[in-house]
């Protein structure tokens, strides 16, 4: 899932300090999104995969369980997208040959 064109217009005019704060929220939200998909994924583990209706067993949701992913997904696209952009804006170091990269993805 790629971060949406609306999203990065709006990142690209974000200064610099804001986007470096958004960094560290990113990944507390990425972490414990994880943490609570890996712990629906031990109760489903636990429990079974449910009857034959489909129904969750014991409370688990596996469509909650897919969002988590999605979410977590979307939340690296963004911290992703953000540590390029301050690549970008020269706020922290290119690993050699990144700069071709770079100018490939602007």
């Amino acid at each position: 899932m790629a971060l949406d064109e609306a999203t990065k217009r709006i990142y690209r005019r974000t200064d610099s300090a804001t986007l470096v704060g958004l960094l560290p929220e990113l990944r507390r939200l990425t972490k414990g999104a994880q943490k609570e998909r890996e712990r629906l994924d031990r109760e489903q583990d636990a429990n079974g995969e449910g009857d034959d209706s489909g129904s969750p067993v014991n409370g688990f949701d596996e469509k909650f369980s897919a969002d988590l992913g999605a979410y977590v997904t979307s939340a690296n696209d963004r911290e992703l997208w953000i540590r390029t952009e301050l690549k970008r804006r020269g706020l922290l170091p290119l690993w050699p040959g990144e700069q071709e990269h770079l100018d490939d993805d602007g």
